[in-house]
């Protein structure tokens, strides 16, 4: 944040914390021209008026970007996975991008770090290919990765088996030491997967708790990023709308921006059928799916409004492995060779979904979402 918009932050905090506080108009005037220190108590103050529901929030720009051009694998109908190269984690459903991939995210990097609105935190999957495509934006925007989190993280369909569980923060430090691995995660993946509707509501749970988590801990951030995977690009930005049906563009290293519509909206944890639900603590997927918030129709925290669609106009090579919903890619029926929406004769299909694959080469029916 450059001392300008620091100047303008604590203008506004000003004009609201000397109606409610001597003590922070005391403090205010010895710390005035230092915006550094002035901030976190005009916060504080602010705090305590009547209406929280008043506090200006910062963060109001949100930029979702997928991971690179990453190498294949493959999964067989009974759940072995298998990897074109190993992956530096050692989890075949976890590769590393192609040295083309390296270079769409440094031109990814090098693109967030040219905007007006720089994300100010990164948020990523933690699959190594997120991670891969993370570290050139740090290094673009001089900052650490702020945490690995599973409510962006890969969607896999229903099985009937185990999908292999990302790496740990600790593992994915050793590779990546710019990680914060304190972070703690709100969403823990389901290894038995989700169907294409758990994955929309897992998104918007996720990022209304993520949205909250920003506003309360860093409330000078303004924008952050996510790096995450094609349908979970898809889905996030679905719910940040509130249109299930929206095409999200979710080529390699695309970049889409959300804008927020209230800046002072906050949080109701009260899910579609009006019952109190759980917005706090990590949820394990595992025990059981997500609150669902009721996102559809007016999107999550207000509502959000998409600026740019899977732009890919500063990669060198354009749009590339566009990807769409293709049904809803659970592995219930006797799974054959093949990618995208067909179903061949065969034993194996590659990609990362489920039987649909990775890059699929149709637009799917998303009204069951």
């Amino acid at each position: 944040m450059t001392e300008q918009d620091l100047g303008v932050y604590a203008t506004q905090r000003i004009q609201q914390a000397l109606k409610v506080s001597a003590e922070a108009a005391r403090l205010f005037n010895l710390v005035r021209h230092n915006y550094t220190l002035l901030i976190p108590i005009l916060n504080y103050h602010y705090r305590s008026l009547d209406t929280p529901s008043s506090t200006p929030r910062m963060l109001d720009t949100i930029y979702i970007v997928r991971h690179g051009f990453r190498s294949n694998w493959v999964v067989s109908n009974d759940g072995t996975y298998n990897a074109t190269i190993k992956s530096p984690t050692g989890i075949p459903s976890d590769p590393p991008l192609t040295s083309y991939g390296v270079d769409q995210a440094r031109q990814l990097g090098v693109h967030l770090a040219s905007l007006d609105i720089k994300p100010q935190q990164i948020y990523s999957s933690p699959y190594y290919r997120c991670l891969q495509t993370s570290a050139p934006i740090a290094t673009e925007l001089g900052l650490g990765i702020e945490g690995v989190e599973g409510g962006i993280a890969e969607w896999f369909g229903t099985a009937p088996f185990d999908h292999p569980l990302p790496a740990t923060a600790e593992l994915l430090k050793t590779f990546f030491p710019n990680l914060n691995a304190d972070y703690t995660p709100i969403i823990i993946p389901a290894v038995r997967g989700e169907t294409m509707a758990q994955v929309h509501n897992r998104a918007a749970y996720a990022l209304t708790r993520l949205v909250e988590y920003v506003d309360k801990t860093h409330p000078e951030v303004r924008a952050i990023v996510l790096v995450s995977h094609a349908a979970t690009v898809i889905a996030a930005g679905r719910a940040l709308v509130g249109d299930p049906d929206m095409d999200v563009g979710a080529g390699t290293c695309s970049c889409s921006v959300y804008k927020r519509n209230d800046p002072n909206s906050s949080p109701v944890w009260i899910d579609v059928d009006g019952k109190e639900v759980q917005g706090t603590g990590t949820v394990d997927l595992n025990k059981g799916p997500v609150p669902v918030l009721p996102w559809r129709g007016k999107g999550i925290l207000g509502g959000w409004t998409r600026e740019r669609n899977g732009d890919c106009s500063f990669l060198s090579g354009g749009e590339e492995r566009n990807w769409w919903f293709g049904g809803d890619e659970a592995w219930d029926f006797p799974i054959a060779k093949g990618t995208g929406v067909e179903k061949t004769l065969g034993t194996e299909t590659s990609g990362s979904r489920g039987p649909g694959g990775d890059e699929i080469a149709g637009k799917g029916e998303s009204a069951k979402i």
